[in-house]
């Protein structure tokens, strides 16, 4: 079979249409043919495997019912030992690449996924669908080409974005802003400003990086903190973008823009939050971006498509199952309780679920929690003519608030950071809210020792980016200062217990449970 290259090279659009994008025109009974026929493939290889042993026990498994019967939701914690130790004797298939990503709240700082090497030629496949879609603007119209100028803003190896230019290589040529060869000697501040100083300089076709990378960039630009360095156009096309882009600044004393100097054919956005941003980036960059949805464990999951209204699940990457959220609630409530699942064709729109996936294609991961929450917005996408259930990826599990798809912040990391601050805060509660432009923390606290507001920020504030790099990050990379204090009155939280029988929760409390705990500490009877 050809490469993307080569039918670029031949002119072979339906080929391209049929090979990467196909996926759009599954009814819902042909995807889930394709879901039941490549999860039958993959118990035969966990059949074969001591990790299969290990999750399938020895129960006859045969078909999609009695493998949703018999083999248990799983986390990271049952992979660890194997995983972590790379003992690639008892995985399904061998691995190609082993992939990192931090583990927060774990035993141990990072969790790897291994990647046959059929994995990686599906996650290639998958992602070249979501570039070739960022491009288009209907059915069967797109502008991808070989030796388009690709600025690439995402992690680094080992992450899993860092290995996209690597395996995309075998399928089409990109010029990369910065080459692979200089990207590898920066770190990822770095890396992403030489990048965009080579497009200023030579112009830019692609771009793929955090939504909130984007946001900051755009900020910086309309602030004019990225002025002060000189930069040569090195083609006739940039000289005049940067001529009519002196002459905004210069003489009509505008602001400028990154759109004043880039001309992007697609844009390709991922991380938490994305949706909340994407309108500051079609307002910065003049092109409204397409969100991907994934993650190191399950590689490539969804993509938008035209409208940008709704996430289109890739049918063959990973066996995809769902938590309703009446399961998720009866979970938290009831210990022990073991919650049940949906398929793709039971989801119902309006509900918000828990996803759950198998990976495919020789993966480790089993019917395993990946910790993201998705909500169905409609069975199919009428705009679009496709006729799949349509997703939006909403936030990480109620357990974590992840923040701008740098850092996730748990219990534990707030909870010790109080302590080495020495706080004299015994109850707090701390969840995800949205500012105008950003997601930030808000710790709501009793002011015990009655501290001034600004001290206990700064504080915990401190020593929130010294227990979590990533944190730090935030800041850094960002310039983005995430973190809320909102004091309430001695008494608040025992009175919530008193009222309600019950404690709120530490992280990501409702809002009704927070409204109740203002109201409890404003005094109120409810």
């Amino acid at each position: 079979m050809k490469n993307l290259r080569e039918m670029l090279r031949d002119e072979d659009f339906d080929g391209i249409w049929k090979a990467y994008l196909g996926f759009l025109d599954l009814t819902i009974d042909e995807f889930m043919e394709i879901q039941e026929q490549l999860l039958l493939e993959q118990i035969d290889l966990l059949n074969q495997c001591k990790l299969g042993e290990k999750l399938l026990g020895y129960k006859d498994i045969h078909n999609m019912d009695d493998f949703r019967k018999y083999v248990p939701l799983t986390t990271y914690d049952d992979y660890a030992d194997t995983l972590l130790n790379k003992r690639s004797e008892d995985l399904p298939s061998e691995p190609l690449h082993w992939v990192q990503t931090t583990w927060k709240g774990g035993k141990k700082p990072i969790k790897l996924a291994p990647y046959s090497s059929t994995m990686v030629e599906e996650h290639t496949k998958m992602f070249l669908s979501s570039l070739i879609l960022s491009t288009s603007k209907k059915r069967g119209h797109f502008t991808l080409k070989n030796y388009d100028r690709f600025l690439y803003g995402m992690a680094p190896l080992p992450y899993l974005t860092g290995f996209a230019p690597y395996i995309l290589k075998n399928e089409i040529d990109f010029k990369y802003l910065p080459s692979t060869e200089q990207a590898e000697k920066l770190g990822f501040k770095e890396r992403n400003m030489v990048g965009f100083d080579l497009a200023v300089k030579k112009g830019a076709d692609l771009f793929f990086g955090l939504s909130s990378v984007l946001v900051k960039i755009g900020e910086a630009f309309e602030s004019g903190s990225n002025s002060g360095k000189s930069i040569y156009p090195s083609n006739g096309k940039q000289a005049i973008k940067m001529v009519k882009a002196w002459y905004k600044k210069k003489i009509k004393k505008e602001r400028l823009l990154p759109k004043d100097l880039f001309e992007f054919k697609g844009i390709v956005c991922g991380g938490t939050d994305s949706d909340t941003y994407k309108s500051q980036i079609e307002y910065y960059f003049g092109t409204t971006p397409l969100e991907i949805f994934g993650g190191t464990e399950s590689a490539a999951v969804a993509t938008e498509t035209w409208s940008r209204n709704g996430l289109t699940f890739f049918p063959d990457v990973n066996f995809l199952e769902f938590i309703p959220e009446i399961e998720m609630k009866k979970e938290e409530d009831q210990e022990g309780y073991m919650p049940r699942t949906v398929l793709f064709n039971e989801i119902q729109p309006g509900e918000t679920y828990e996803l759950v996936i198998t990976k495919l294609r020789g993966g480790a991961f089993v019917r395993y929690r990946i910790g993201d929450v998705i909500k169905c917005v409609g069975l199919e996408n009428v705009e679009d003519e496709i006729k799949l259930p349509q997703v939006k990826y909403i936030d990480r599990v109620s357990n974590i608030i992840d923040l701008s798809g740098f850092t996730r912040i748990t219990k534990q990391i707030i909870g010790d950071s109080i302590k080495l601050s020495n706080l004299e805060i015994n109850n707090w509660t701390a969840c995800k809210e949205y500012g105008q432009s950003r997601p930030y923390i808000n710790i709501y606290v009793e002011n015990n020792l009655e501290e001034d507001e600004d001290v206990i920020r700064t504080k915990l504030n401190n020593q929130m980016k010294l227990m979590d790099s990533d944190y730090n990050d935030v800041h850094a990379l960002l310039g983005h200062d995430p973190l809320k204090i909102t004091i309430l009155n001695f008494g608040a939280f025992e009175e919530y217990s008193n009222q309600f029988k019950t404690s709120i929760s530490k992280i990501n409390p409702s809002s009704e449970e927070l409204t109740k705990l203002i109201m409890c500490s404003e005094g109120m009877n409810i």
